[in-house]
């Protein structure tokens, strides 16, 4: 029976559009092969997930690239760490009413030991949500979640094994008794790779009915 239920927070609990802060970067004079794998600013993207930098260090070095590009010769002025932090939370999008109610009504469920969020994420757009959607309209973020794993905070990122290991010796939970919700085949494989009951969240996918179809 499953006990423990750990979730992904972007595209399985909010919706993102990643393009969404490329575009905005781009436009505001940031090279796109700054954004590629191998880029400088694709791992300033990755240090800050880990949360190896700030997000007002973050921010002010993206924009000292954008300002750097011969692009950004605009009658706007140079591009600020205000614009970037704008074009960042720009990824999200919302989390449906209808997945905070499934949470909460998952908390309540007879034999339901833990709720839980892991997320590969950062401060900005974890600020961003609370704000927003877990903290807001009468909400209070422990309403969701009885414990939070964040690789901003833990250093690791998913598909590392040792933040699901983490996670599972922190809620001191059986793998076998746990189910972990992705979006990323990767990383469900990886958390099934540790004993977890998966399930790869995607557009074909309804979480909030597929778990409660389920229910007894």
């Amino acid at each position: 029976m499953l006990k423990n239920y750990i979730f992904d927070l972007g595209g399985v609990l909010l919706d993102i559009r990643m393009k969404n802060a490329y575009e905005r970067f781009v436009a505001l004079g940031l090279p796109p092969t700054e954004l590629e794998p191998g880029g400088s600013a694709y791992k300033l993207m990755e240090d800050y997930q880990l949360g190896f930098i700030t997000s007002a260090e973050f921010c002010q070095q993206i924009a000292s690239k954008c300002a750097a590009s011969s692009n950004t010769r605009c009658a706007a002025g140079p591009t600020t760490p205000h614009d970037i932090e704008d074009a960042w939370n720009s990824i999200c999008l919302s989390v449906a009413d209808r997945k905070l109610q499934a949470l909460r009504k998952l908390r309540k469920m007879e034999g339901v030991a833990s709720v839980s969020l892991l997320s590969n994420t950062n401060e900005l757009h974890w600020e961003c949500c609370c704000q927003n959607w877990f903290n807001a309209n009468g909400n209070k973020l422990e309403d969701f979640f009885d414990k939070i794993f964040l690789s901003q905070e833990l250093h690791l990122q998913k598909p590392d094994p040792e933040i699901f290991k983490t996670a599972i010796r922190e809620l001191g939970a059986s793998p076998a008794e746990t189910i972990f919700l992705d979006d990323s085949p990767v990383n469900t494989a990886a958390a099934a790779a540790c004993g977890l009951q998966t399930l790869t969240v995607t557009a074909d996918v309804d979480w909030v009915e597929k778990l409660f179809s389920q229910a007894p």
